[in-house]
């Protein structure tokens, strides 16, 4: 455009648009835009808009790793402290099973943060029983919102006594019971696809057959698509 104006002479602008054209086709050939060069040296989470061809032949079930970092739908304190402590982890997903339910089925997701709020509010119970939605009367919106850049809630400024470590917590009533799934034998392009085009943060391989565990399949799509890419 600089050189259009310039010369003030738009016969230039088919030969310019040209030159572009074939140098962009050329160099494509060779490597990516600088912009996506910057993006991958700094390691920063981008998922290109097209899943890759040899992903058309693979399912979601192919891909999955474990064992997977889960909850019970009511669980002890102290195994929620040590995952949150080994893990980086945002949520979790959380199994219901016996004596809540028949067969292990999958309730939900549990966010991190939201684990972390439970956490200083000291929700306990001595009993494995579930305490329903009343505990959340305890708190406003607010405290599950999402706090600014440097102020979020963390485990080391939560205070948890042994004898409170070996309590139990009702998870049921802050879990996203809701969480977007697909099944094993889900194409695994058009997962990421799903997960791109929603925008997600975590998706769940779950088992097509009602006879296996969700614990056997239960994966984060997130966590495949990273060690894809």
């Amino acid at each position: 455009m600089i050189l259009l104006e310039l010369t003030n002479d738009l016969l230039l602008l088919p030969l310019v648009m040209l030159v572009l054209l074939v140098s962009k086709t050329v160099a494509d050939c060779f490597n990516k835009g600088v912009y996506d060069q910057i993006v991958k040296l700094k390691g920063l989470p981008f998922m290109e808009a097209h899943p890759e061809r040899y992903m058309k032949h693979l399912m979601a079930g192919d891909v999955v790793a474990g064992p997977i970092i889960k909850f019970s739908g009511v669980e002890k304190v102290v195994t929620i402290v040590h995952a949150l402590q080994g893990t980086a982890h945002n949520g979790f997903p959380v199994v219901n099973e016996l004596p809540f339910t028949d067969t292990p089925e999958l309730s939900g997701l549990v966010l991190r943060s939201h684990l972390l709020v439970l956490l200083k509010a000291k929700c306990f119970s001595k009993e494995r029983v579930l305490l329903g939605r009343n505990i959340l009367k305890k708190f406003s919106p607010f405290d599950f919102a999402k706090p600014g850049s440097g102020k979020e809630l963390k485990l080391e400024d939560i205070t948890i006594d042994k004898e409170e470590m070996e309590m139990y917590i009702d998870l049921h009533p802050i879990i996203n019971a809701s969480p977007y799934t697909v099944v094993e034998t889900m194409s695994l392009a058009k997962a990421q696809i799903l997960f791109r085009e929603l925008g997600l943060r975590h998706m769940c391989v779950v088992p097509k057959s009602q006879d296996v565990s969700p614990c056997s399949f239960l994966w984060f799509i997130r966590r495949i698509f990273a060690s894809l890419s």
